[in-house]
């Protein structure tokens, strides 16, 4: 299987060997995917405040992409990123890390085209649901360390992706916060 997955926020820092820049035509990137850090049962990772060690009770906020239909202007309807090749067992191991995703086909948008399918991940309706459940409670927040690591692979991607991020990605609408991330260890087969 030939394919690739298109990072557009944290999978852009992941260490991948033959990775692409490129965009997506007619998305948009905003704030629109949390999860409830105190659901061990739907995800297992959680968040800790790094001076208190307690796993505070908030919605954790991540980026999200939607597709655009017409804004009035061609250029905001771009998203940029990173285009990750990937195999079966590669696609499997991502599909089990975007818990709060769903993997979706946009060969149709990927600039420049690639031989293969081109694939991405949308936020869930349940995710996309905390996340407008923490707008409305003021109690989501977004991982001061997230936006750093978004930010530097931005920053090293090319000398203007930067830019390009800072310029296709809707303004943060969550206070950042320092949060220590707690991943359970993975299991493996025999």
């Amino acid at each position: 299987m030939f394919a690739h997955v298109f990072g557009y926020a944290s999978l852009v820092a992941l260490p991948e060997q033959g990775a692409l820049p490129g965009c997506l035509r007619g998305y948009r990137r905003y704030w629109g995917v949390a999860m409830d850090n105190w659901d061990a049962v739907n995800d297992p990772k959680h968040f800790v405040d790094p001076k208190t060690g307690e796993r505070p009770h908030i919605r954790v906020a991540y980026l999200d992409i939607e597709p655009i239909r017409s804004r009035g202007e061609p250029g905001a309807a771009i998203v940029n990123g990173l285009a990750i090749p990937v195999d079966a067992a590669r696609l499997a191991a991502l599909d089990e890390r975007e818990v709060n995703y769903e993997r979706i086909d946009v060969t149709h948008a990927f600039q420049p085209p690639l031989d293969g399918r081109v694939f991405t991940y949308v936020g869930t309706a349940a995710a996309r649901e905390r996340c407008a459940q923490g707008r409305a409670d003021a109690d989501a927040f977004v991982s001061r360390d997230y936006v750093a690591g978004v930010r530097a692979a931005f920053a090293a991607l090319a000398d203007d992706a930067l830019a390009e991020f800072d310029r296709t990605t809707d303004p943060l609408p969550f206070p950042e916060r320092d949060l220590g991330l707690v991943q359970p260890p993975r299991e493996t087969g025999s």
